[in-house]
């Protein structure tokens, strides 16, 4: 009987793990934002960003865009997630952003979106929850 019970425990916290945060990726977005009917292009992007160790995508909507850094494994995404300071600044930088950042995470990705566009805010919001850093 007791390895019974913990035989469920080890296996619902497997499945838990598997299924949780830690899976969502790129691919998962996407598909996130087309189940919603938003109208999007993927740009891709050849140079890695100064302050991120992965290359970034960027999803373009009408004409505001916003750039996603997928990390292979989740804690190598919130290990870079913690550079990023509460008002957006990243590290010891102060970065002069052209409007206001906003930064999601979920799973293996970090999402900036720099804008003020309430419809793009609202859909990172419904897929990622409340934004980390930003303003």
């Amino acid at each position: 009987m007791r390895l019974t019970i913990t035989m469920f425990f080890l296996i619902f916290i497997l499945l838990g793990c598997s299924s949780g945060s830690g899976t969502f990726n790129f691919s998962k977005l996407t598909s996130e934002l087309e189940k919603s009917g938003v109208d999007f292009t993927i740009l891709d992007i050849e140079e890695k960003d100064q302050f991120f160790s992965v290359v970034p995508k960027a999803i373009k909507v009408n004409e505001d865009f916003f750039l996603i850094f997928e990390y292979p494994t989740n804690k190598e995404m919130e290990k870079e997630a913690a550079m990023i300071r509460e008002d957006g600044n990243i590290g010891n930088a102060s970065i002069s952003y052209v409007s206001d950042p906003h930064y999601f995470k979920k799973g293996n990705i970090i999402v900036q979106y720099v804008g003020k566009k309430k419809v793009i805010l609202n859909q990172l919001e419904k897929i990622f929850g409340k934004q980390f850093a930003g303003r």
